[in-house]
């Protein structure tokens, strides 16, 4: 039977003064009943089934959910930041063959392209085995032979596995801090090799509302990849930065292009062409004033303990 618990007064609290703290979007979710709570040893994994039939993972009540799924339903893409990050596809001058999720929550995302791109190979790595069964039992993630899980640290799993995709998406978050060494040049320059050709790569960042490093990711990911563009996720507190490894620029027109052919004869739920004509800001060579996050600077662990700034100049 899953294990309950029954939260302190000064922990009801503290979660209070947190949830206060979070912009609207964040907070903006149902409530429902806990069909499973547990410990793992990365998380405390709690999944909620709402009065509509959601279900929602989260690590952190207090802090939003990670995803959610309709069970039996992909189609159903939640989350704003989740259906900004398909936009990775209208920077790809082909059809996804070979993709990697780092980082699995509740499996909406590989879900989603599956619906989309039925022939196209996922590899998704995953460090926390619990998170991987909590999926696939109440989450109705199901691997199949095209899709494959890999229980593992996503750098790890990219230094033993040469393979190059066409798309990687990065979304690697705990309840309050993305692993330091998922965010470095180092890391970003390990993960640009195992881009094929034309290969894109899209990434979950917290905005600079939550996150003090906003600048210093923008940085990173300048000095890695000829290519920059940034997605004001809207309807949520995140932005998806999508890099590119080839020198062409790809201007909005020609994304909104490419989106709307991408659109064509597929079952998407959302609008992409129009997320992506509100959202498309192009950050390659403009001027950032920041350290770039590197394998002896990343005190990302800090992202949501600490003051953000209050302005960025030259922000989307």
């Amino acid at each position: 039977m899953p294990r309950r618990r029954r939260p302190s007064w000064p922990a009801l609290l503290g979660a209070l003064a947190l949830l206060l703290a979070l912009p609207a979007p964040a907070r903006a979710v149902e409530t429902g009943r806990m069909l499973y709570e547990t410990d793992s040893l990365y998380h405390h994994i709690m999944v909620i089934e709402a009065a509509s039939g959601l279900r929602y993972l989260s690590f952190n009540r207090a802090m939003g959910h990670q995803s959610a799924v309709l069970p039996g339903h992909p189609e159903v893409l939640t989350f704003a930041y989740t259906q900004s990050a398909f936009a990775a596809l209208a920077f790809l001058n082909r059809e996804p063959r070979e993709v990697l999720f780092v980082g699995l929550g509740g499996g909406s995302m590989p879900m989603y392209l599956r619906l989309l791109f039925p022939q196209a190979r996922m590899d998704i790595v995953e460090i926390d085995p619990e998170v991987a069964r909590v999926a696939e039992k109440y989450l109705s993630f199901k691997p199949d032979d095209k899709m494959s899980l890999s229980v593992s640290d996503g750098r790890i799993y990219l230094k033993r596995h040469p393979k190059r995709y066409d798309l990687i998406f990065l979304d690697a978050y705990n309840d309050h801090a993305v692993p330091f060494h998922l965010t470095t040049r180092e890391f970003l320059e390990l993960a640009r090799s195992r881009l094929a050709a034309g290969g894109v790569l899209a990434s979950n960042i917290w905005s600079l509302t939550l996150n003090r490093y906003f600048t210093a990711q923008i940085k990173t990911y300048q000095e890695v990849f000829p290519q920059l563009y940034l997605l004001r996720a809207t309807g949520s507190a995140n932005y998806i930065f999508i890099a590119t490894q080839e020198p062409g620029r790809v201007s909005r027109e020609q994304a909104l292009a490419r989106a709307r052919e991408l659109m064509l004869g597929r079952p998407w739920s959302f609008d992409l062409a129009q997320r992506l004509k509100a959202e498309y800001s192009d950050y390659t060579g403009r001027q950032v004033e920041a350290r770039a996050l590197t394998d002896d600077f990343a005190p990302v662990n800090l992202l949501k303990t600490m003051e953000a700034p209050s302005s960025l100049d030259g922000r989307p």
